[in-house]
């Protein structure tokens, strides 16, 4: 029953949203809403397709010199103005049964959001699409149409669920890397796919530049980023530290939340009051078990992300998704972790957590923290952030 009442819900809030543009006005729903159409009448055969992409050849070695320029990727704030990063996360685009309904739902919001947010990048963190026979080439395509139809950087990291229909990660990259805005590199194979580094940059009135943010995104895999991703990230930290004077802040974007969110959480919450504790600058709420990688007793599994991230010096967020009910945000050792806000209510839907997530980065870096909520309409901040004080 309530998957019905939600299906209505759906189908309603397209109805009412139909006429919600994109920004780019050569962008028109009925191109999706047909893709949509033509995969239903063609299920068979494509979902009895696999499609496996080429592994990227860019093996990294802790040896190699790090450059800026050959490992990052840069885009400029206008001086004087806030750099606006819009992370859409979890959306489960799909292409069969119920989830298609959901995933046109979805896709009226993602256009709201950027229209309410006006972001300089858009970031996608993990669960892109949804697999279990209801995700395709087609939804790939279908997301990647709609991202360039924004004419907006935009830079996605996978989740657990990205690959679990008829596409590999590399094909599903291959993908998104064909448009234009897509800022995507696949990195060292041995690493995963989808870690690179994305520079938030200001140029000065001399025309010199000056990095203010540095954003490392990363495959978690189906647990949390693995050894050699570690002695990655701490070169390219060190790298980036070198380059920038340590004047760069550090962002990580990833999908599953890291182990250290249960000790935060843990430290951060007082049960018996039902509130946050003080010295934390915690912030949201959790409605679901924390779905990081765990022993087998069930404890979080430390392999030393945390520590490395703390080694960085530098490193001073953490954003991830995943765990579609929980949207909160815990300063934690230096390190502020924070889940970003769930889009769509398909795939574990919990009422109101169904927006967007902005973060603003200002001369410092990271100024503000913004969590969005759709499911009233208008897109209303139900958690915000003022990290600057």
């Amino acid at each position: 029953m309530e998957r019905i009442i939600a299906l209505l819900l759906s189908f309603f809030t397209i109805v009412l949203q139909f006429g919600v543009t994109a920004t780019n006005d050569n962008y028109e729903q009925k191109t999706n809403l047909q893709k949509a159409l033509d995969a239903l009448k063609n299920k068979d055969v494509i979902i009895a397709e696999y499609h496996e992409g080429e592994p990227s050849a860019d093996v990294w070695s802790p040896e190699d010199a790090f450059s800026l320029e050959k490992e990052t990727v840069t885009l400029y704030k206008e001086p004087g103005k806030d750099f606006v990063i819009l992370n859409l996360a979890d959306i489960h685009f799909s292409d069969y049964g119920y989830r298609a309904l959901y995933s046109l739902d979805g896709e009226m919001i993602i256009k709201r959001a950027v229209l309410d947010a006006q972001p300089d990048l858009i970031v996608l963190s993990g669960d892109i699409v949804c697999g279990d026979e209801n995700s395709t080439i087609f939804s790939m395509e279908r997301i990647t149409d709609l991202m360039e139809s924004f004419g907006i950087p935009w830079a996605p990291v996978f989740g657990n669920h990205d690959d679990e229909s008829n596409c590999d990660l590399n094909f599903l990259s291959d993908i998104m890397m064909s448009s234009p805005h897509c800022l995507m590199k696949k990195g060292d194979p041995a690493m995963g796919v989808g870690n690179y580094i994305v520079n938030i940059a200001e140029k000065n009135a001399d025309g010199t530049e000056k990095v203010v943010e540095s954003l490392i995104f990363m495959d978690s895999h189906h647990s949390q980023p693995n050894e050699r991703q570690i002695e990655w990230l701490r070169w390219a930290a060190d790298g980036i530290n070198r380059a920038t004077d340590n004047g760069a802040e550090i962002s990580l974007f990833m999908h599953i939340p890291i182990p250290e969110y249960q000790t935060a959480y843990d430290e951060a919450w007082d049960e018996d009051a039902k509130k946050w504790r003080d010295g934390y600058g915690a912030y949201g709420e959790l409605h679901e078990t924390i779905c990081c990688d765990r022993d087998g007793e069930g404890n979080p599994k430390d392999i030393g992300f945390f520590s490395a991230v703390k080694e960085t010096g530098t490193t001073r967020y953490i954003f991830c998704s995943h765990d579609h009910a929980n949207d909160f945000s815990i300063d934690y050792q230096g390190v502020r972790l924070t889940y970003c806000m769930k889009l769509g209510r398909g795939s574990g839907y919990h009422f109101g957590f169904n927006g967007a997530t902005t973060i603003r980065v200002g001369e410092q870096g990271v100024a503000r923290i913004t969590h969005k909520t759709a499911t009233y309409g208008p897109l209303l901040p139900i958690v915000d952030i003022n990290t600057a004080e």
